[in-house]
């Protein structure tokens, strides 16, 4: 070789070049919505590469976001509920909706609303709860997670000092690495493609996977799937309840969640998140509904002694017992819910609607501890004349397994259209 300092420095100039190529156009792009590069249209519009750094993502949006409400809970409500619905009152724009899909505890909204309201602006937070994670023991993690480093705050209250050095970590992978720059290119040639998912700045996601599944498979597979998963996971939750007494596990966390928004002056909103009938049905027959009358009740008394509104849309109304086209028919959708535990925008939208706007159907119920009795015995009513008399308005979807229902010898399960 002729000149090798010439060639080395050929070589230097030319990677750290092509490093600050890549650099350039992951910033450009900002596959994962960590810096905050403005999007442009028909180029960065759209992020299909956050669905998989939905929690990464998330606490960086909301750290630009300063919304008046934030939105805390799973995958029901990061897909179920629009931040930028017009439902919401003036008085609670902007929201954000920092629901966490994927593995979620109720730790995790302790957490989460922690960051939000630690992040500047928040006034009102709306936590939806899923009353299964209610019935198993969870702990508040070890603080030694890639999501808890990057919070502002540890989870007893003290700045994180841990911190910097996360986002300067999450900054570099976002900015200098193939695995970026490959989904940085997958986020410029998606964009014209229709029905993509997206997460938007306000934190919503866009249906996308549930309507290309139900293109493919049909509305009658998607519930029969999700059926089966919560059929073992109702078996599994049984026997950890089993001779379970005192107080339902992890309400110290919701505690903690009231005590947390009076001190920051936070109005506090908590939902009992709806169920699909088949869903409903799971857990009634696996003998847990006790449980489910149980956590409403202590809930209802929690939330009078912090001055909390709680709502329950966990019954059996017609928006919960809309039935499941059956396995021939890959056209026909449904109205309200994807599978028997993630419901639907429009669902989402008559929630929004009924607990914050004025005319708003007759969905769902604000608990305490006066009507709380009287609520669980309108449920078991509703179910006596919706699922055993078949008096709905469309035919069920629960399955009828050939165990004893809990309903009287006057009437079934109505099953036409039951995924098997």
């Amino acid at each position: 070789m002729a000149n090798p300092r010439r060639f080395l420095r050929t070589w230097i100039i030319s990677l750290a070049g092509l490093a600050a190529l890549v650099g350039a156009v992951n910033l450009l792009v900002d596959p994962y919505d960590i810096v905050g590069t403005p999007r442009f249209d028909q180029i960065t519009a759209i992020k299909p590469a956050a669905k998989n750094h939905a929690m990464l993502a998330k606490t960086y949006q909301i750290a630009r976001a300063h919304p008046a409400t934030v939105l805390i809970g799973s995958s029901s409500t990061h897909i179920g509920i629009d931040a930028f619905g017009p439902q919401w009152p003036a008085a609670m724009r902007p929201v954000y909706n920092y629901a966490i899909p994927g593995g979620y505890a109720t730790s995790a909204s302790l957490r989460t609303l922690q960051e939000a309201v630690s992040a500047g602006g928040v006034k009102n937070a709306v936590v939806f709860l899923d009353f299964q994670n209610f019935f198993v023991p969870q702990g508040y993690g070890t603080g030694l997670s890639e999501d808890e480093l990057r919070y502002r705050i540890l989870i007893d209250g003290t700045p994180n000092p841990n911190r910097s050095t996360q986002m300067a970590h999450d900054i570099f992978l976002s900015l200098a690495t193939m695995g970026a720059l490959i989904d940085s290119v997958t986020t410029i040639v998606s964009q014209d493609k229709p029905n993509l998912l997206n997460l938007a700045p306000d934190g919503s996601s866009t249906e996308a996977d549930f309507i290309s599944a139900a293109r493919s498979d049909g509305m009658h597979d998607l519930f029969a799937q999700k059926n089966d998963y919560e059929a073992e996971r109702a078996a599994r939750l049984k026997q950890t309840m089993a001779g379970w007494n005192g107080p339902l596990p992890n309400l110290d966390i919701i505690a903690k969640i009231i005590t947390y928004a009076h001190a920051h002056d936070v109005r506090l909103t908590l939902v009992i998140s709806p169920r699909h009938v088949d869903a409903l049905e799971i857990y009634w027959r696996a003998g847990l509904w006790p449980r489910v009358e149980q956590l409403k009740t202590e809930l209802a008394a929690m939330a009078a002694g912090g001055d909390v509104t709680l709502w329950d849309f966990m019954d059996y109304s017609t928006f919960t017992t809309e039935g499941v086209p059956a396995a021939r028919d890959r056209r026909r959708p449904t109205s309200w819910f994807w599978e028997s535990t993630h419901y639907k925008k429009q669902l989402g939208e008559v929630m929004i609607e009924r607990m914050f706007g004025t005319d708003a159907p007759r969905f769902g119920r604000v608990l305490t501890p006066k009507n709380v009795a009287a609520r669980n015995v309108e449920v078991k009513a509703q179910r006596q004349s919706v699922v055993c008399d078949g008096q709905g308005e469309r035919p069920l979807s629960a399955l009828a397994h050939p165990i004893d229902d809990g309903c009287t010898k006057m009437g079934r399960i109505r099953t036409e259209h039951r995924p098997t």
